[in-house]
């Protein structure tokens, strides 16, 4: 069965908690290695990315999503669209957690508003 065509629009109210860099009341993200341009409007994560998302709305777009158990794996140009950001990445699994949902990945750029 084919859920998603070319884009897929997802909204998801989220909550959860982890440890490393916050650049937001409800997200936070931690990753092996960290650049972030001059102008600081873009970073990138790399290695073992793992954001989790607290007390927050996040819509997603990619080209593909699929559904395993518990979990929820979007691939293709995926975007991550929050209030003061984009992230972007190729492939994403969304697990949820005992207090909200995590997003692991390899790398992920976002782009600040």
């Amino acid at each position: 069965m084919k859920l998603m065509n070319r884009l897929t629009l997802i909204t998801v109210v989220l909550s959860s908690a982890l440890s490393s860099f916050t650049f937001a009341s409800d997200m936070k993200i931690t990753a092996k290695s960290q650049i972030i341009s001059p102008d600081s409007k873009l970073h990138t994560y790399s290695g073992d990315v793992r954001i989790a998302f607290a007390n927050g709305n996040l819509a997603t777009k990619s080209s593909q999503a699929s559904f395993q158990k518990d979990k929820t794996v979007m691939e293709g140009d995926v975007e991550i669209i929050l209030s003061n950001a984009i992230a972007k990445t190729q492939r994403v699994t969304f697990i949820p957690a005992q207090q909200g949902i995590i997003a692991k990945m390899d790398k992920v750029t976002f782009t600040y508003k």
